[in-house]
């Protein structure tokens, strides 16, 4: 699949139902993956208003996250959001009624012995398909910061603890990749050992119909994520005014953004609280 592309293919869409994952190679445009750098950038070591989570190793601290980035900075999150091969993989996923619920980064710098232990990003009861999206900034070789999955772990049934005890691969990837796993999928990453730096932006999806069926979000909550998406396709539009653009049709019509500027409108949408449900940790 590529930027242009409409849909998944029928091999993606297996491997992501059997093995709980697939990649994208290359799939993010090099302007815009440049752009991405920058506003990582800005909001690492600038003074932008991002939310920074800092380890401290043997005296030493090191960006380990950043949390809400699409009203942050240059507007390429947001401008990645409504891109129609992004909205296309979520539309295959998760259905027509998809939407994000979050989006945030994980940072492994060298030098930083922290790894990310093994999880499963949501729990629930598996309704309807619903994933997490990693969008790769920086190289991830093996043994050096690339994700390690366990396949199929996301429909055995079985729990974290013991998931995190079965055979699992390692996921190398390129700056420019996007690895699109299962939410229910035991994986983890190891700590950096040659490249200095693995920035991941990550979305995750769900749709309307699986958070009504599951009583995981309110109505406001759906609401307020579907105003963020209308934006996300507005401001692509505005920015790629030639392209072929997304169709898409809000599950929700009386979701409507308000009459107010863009940006005030977008900080607005982006300033509501959103408590994404926790991941899964084996705590044994």
């Amino acid at each position: 699949m590529t930027a242009n592309s409409s849909a998944l293919s029928k091999t993606q869409l297996d491997s992501f139902t059997k093995e709980g994952y697939f990649i994208l190679p290359g799939a993010v445009p090099p302007l815009l993956l440049q752009s991405l750098k920058e506003l990582f950038t800005e909001e690492m070591h600038g003074e932008g208003k991002t939310k920074v989570t800092v380890n401290n190793n043997n005296g030493s601290n090191y960006i380990n996250a950043l949390d809400k980035l699409i009203d942050k900075g240059n507007l390429s999150c947001l401008e990645l959001l409504g891109a129609p091969f992004i909205l296309s993989i979520a539309a295959s996923i998760c259905g027509p009624d998809f939407f994000l619920i979050q989006e945030f980064a994980v940072i492994k710098m060298l030098g930083d012995n922290t790894p990310v232990l093994w999880h499963q990003d949501m729990l629930h009861h598996r309704t309807g398909q619903c994933f997490t999206m990693g969008i790769y900034l920086d190289d991830a070789g093996p043994g050096d910061g690339a994700l390690r999955v366990v396949p199929q772990s996301h429909t055995s049934g079985k729990t974290i603890c013991v998931a995190q005890h079965e055979p699992f691969i390692e996921v190398p990837m390129k700056a420019g990749d996007i690895l699109v796993h299962d939410m229910m999928l035991a994986h983890s990453s190891g700590i950096m050992q040659h490249n200095p730096i693995r920035r991941v932006l990550y979305f995750e999806f769900l749709s309307v119909s699986q958070v009504r069926n599951e009583s995981i979000y309110g109505e406001e909550l759906l609401h307020n994520r579907l105003q963020l998406l209308q934006l996300a396709i507005d401001y692509y539009r505005q920015q790629h005014p030639g392209e072929k653009q997304f169709d898409w049709h809000n599950p929700i019509p009386e979701a409507v953004l308000p009459a107010a500027p863009f940006r005030e409108t977008l900080e607005a949408v982006c300033g509501i609280n959103v408590r994404a449900r926790p991941s899964a940790y084996c705590f044994e």
